[in-house]
């Protein structure tokens, strides 16, 4: 098989069916030059060929997350290609808006651990049970395989390593045939890091990226010497197999360079850095399989338990842009100082705006944090002497809203406001209204100024899969809007961070 990683978690798996024909899978479809959702950058950019689209056979979206469905690429795509699109159930209550506006696109609905035969190859899709509540549960991961090939993608999520159940059904995929090849795609971004080395500068920012290395490669080092321990020593272990190799993807999101080329080129952990590490430890504790970074815009032949680089080419456009380099010079990010999309109301409107939150906060917020096992709303009441439980509107730097809930309530109730009122978690008006109606996202908050002691409960459940459909849906309708105007995924994040 080959793979052409596309930049960030996208690529291109062209694998051989059983009469020897190629089937081409394009997996994920953020190939815009920024997430309309976090306004961060691509670090490679992709001009798409017209006339090589018509080579994939099928689209595959692993969960609706920006950075991996894309309506602006999705529309250039099927306005010159019509590839079979395979979707995970997951996503199904988006499907009026692909009815809509990629009304040739044939369907088809993904269910978990189905095996669905696409031209003779075999394609299944897997979502793991998890414990906690996240951003990340509706991710389903993928397999492809032949009966001598099989590549799985963890695409957005990594399964639980330290569960044995996980375990299992990870060594049955992986040996569910006697591949001679059996190759496991990771995905590497460790966005969290590269975050936080934006704030700051010189040898901090140097100091900061040596002990966030350091403590990756504890966690490497711990995924390997696990297995010597009696508790995992009878564990399944997929990287005992034979044919099994690791390609690693990633580091795709960037600083915007609109708002500063030396920020743009940093880079926390890049991928050859981790490949070399992750190879090292594994050599150590006697793994000797092949494990490599994958360059965006080279094709890599998988073979035999083997990763052969190939030439420099992406068979449907021109990479246009390189990847980040590792470096640690330049200035700290910027944050938006109020709303990061600024406007005024009306009284009618204000009365319009109360009357959404209080139904979100009390149809939402309340029963997702009284249940959660992890910072429940129960807990902050406990610990709050007062027994309440407080979230700030700020209007303007003047007058805010307040919502409050409490032993004696039933429902979040508003409060006169006053410059002393504890409050647990505030926010800016227009950007909770406009997480509500689409225009920002979970990852919005990148620009946010936020108060490391404080827990952001609202902004975290307004982000979690299966109950925020309609946010969800309110934003695809409007990027799909814009790309059928003709507008770029460019413009709308332009607009927006020029003005921070």
């Amino acid at each position: 098989m080959i793979i052409t990683p596309l930049g960030h978690t996208e690529f291109l798996v062209d694998i051989a069916n059983s009469t020897g024909d190629t089937v081409r899978i394009l997996v994920d479809t953020w190939l815009s030059d920024y997430a309309i959702g976090d306004l961060m950058e691509r670090s490679i950019r992709l001009q798409l060929d017209p006339s090589t689209l018509s080579s994939i056979d099928a689209i595959y979206i692993s969960h609706a997350h920006t950075d991996h469905l894309d309506p602006y690429t999705l529309m250039e795509i099927y306005q010159y290609s019509n590839p079979l699109l395979i979707l995970p159930v997951t996503l199904r209550f988006l499907a009026p808006l692909f009815v809509q506006y990629l009304p040739t696109a044939q369907i088809h609905w993904l269910a978990p651990r189905e095996i669905y035969i696409l031209n003779g190859v075999e394609i299944m899709g897997y979502i793991f049970a998890q414990s906690d509540i996240t951003n990340e549960d509706a991710v389903m991961m993928i397999s492809i395989a032949n009966d001598e090939e099989l590549i799985f993608a963890e695409i957005d999520t990594v399964p639980d390593e330290y569960d044995t159940d996980i375990a299992t059904a990870l060594f049955q995929i992986f040996d569910r045939k006697e591949y001679k090849t059996r190759c496991y795609l990771a995905s590497r971004n460790e966005l969290e890091g590269q975050l936080r080395m934006y704030d700051y500068t010189g040898n901090r920012q140097k100091s900061f990226r040596s002990e966030y290395i350091a403590g990756r490669k504890e966690e490497i080092r711990a995924s390997y010497e696990k297995y010597e321990y009696e508790e995992y020593s009878d564990m399944d272990n997929i990287m005992t197999l034979p044919g099994f190799v690791r390609g690693y993807i990633g580091q795709g999101l960037q600083y915007p360079t609109l708002l500063s080329a030396s920020l743009s080129e940093l880079s926390m952990f890049p991928l050859d850095e981790i490949a070399s590490m992750e190879s090292d430890i594994a050599r150590g504790f006697g793994y000797d399989f092949t494990q490599r970074a994958l360059t965006a815009g080279r094709q890599y032949k998988i073979e035999n338990g083997t990763i052969e680089q190939g030439r420099k080419e992406c068979p449907i456009g021109e990479i246009q842009k390189s990847e980040s380099k590792s470096q640690t010079e330049g200035e700290k990010r910027a944050y938006a100082q109020g709303p990061l999309i600024p406007r005024e109301y009306t009284p009618d409107e204000l009365i319009i705006s109360i009357a959404k939150i209080r139904n979100i906060i009390n149809h939402r917020f309340l029963p997702y944090w009284s249940a959660s096992p992890v910072a429940s709303l129960r807990s902050a009441l406990i610990q709050n002497r007062d027994g309440a439980y407080r979230i700030g509107f700020k209007i303007n730097t003047e007058n805010s809203i307040i919502f409050e809930y409490g032993f004696a309530s039933s429902e979040f109730i508003e409060i006169p406001y006053t410059a002393n009122t504890r409050i647990d978690e505030d926010y800016w008006l227009p950007d909770i209204l406009d997480y509500i109606d689409g225009r920002q996202e979970l990852y919005s908050n990148f620009w946010h100024t936020l108060d490391p002691k404080r827990i952001y409960r609202l902004w975290t459940c307004l982000g979690a899969d299966y109950m925020n459909n309609s946010i969800v849906i309110a934003k695809y309708r409007l990027h799909f809007e814009r790309a059928k105007r003709g507008e770029t995924a460019n413009e709308w994040v332009s607009d927006i961070i020029q003005k921070i």
